[in-house]
């Protein structure tokens, strides 16, 4: 039988409050500020109502303005400690995960944010 893959949160994660970013390769968005705790990572929007943290390594950025060069969704899932997340894929380069809560809601948390639990 096939069990989920599970983890633990060890620390409170809130998303921002903005309407999640999916961007396409080509798509076009406006670059603001460098998060504070993790470098690397971009405030994006796209003009219209969607906006969030997308890893700059993502982003062509030329005087004109920056566009994706990959898919890449930025929501991030709300997450209190203790709370226990299922984990759908690890974006290793960048140090979080694709994760599941309890309720179906799907977004991006820290891997350092969360516990493993060795498998049976």
């Amino acid at each position: 039988m096939l069990k989920a893959i599970t983890a633990v949160v060890v620390q409170a994660q809130t998303a921002p409050d903005a309407i999640p970013l999916t961007l396409h390769a080509g798509d076009k968005v406006s670059v603001g500020q460098d998060h504070a705790e993790r470098p690397g990572y971009v405030w994006c929007d796209d003009g219209q109502l969607s906006a969030g943290w997308v890893p700059v390594d993502l982003l062509v950025v030329r005087s004109g303005g920056a566009q994706a060069s990959a898919e890449y969704c930025s929501a991030e899932l709300d997450v209190a400690v203790g709370e226990v997340v299922r984990l759908l894929w690890e974006d290793q380069k960048h140090g979080a995960w694709w994760c599941e809560n309890p309720a179906n809601d799907r977004g991006w948390v820290r891997t350092d944010y969360l516990r493993f639990s060795d498998p049976d």
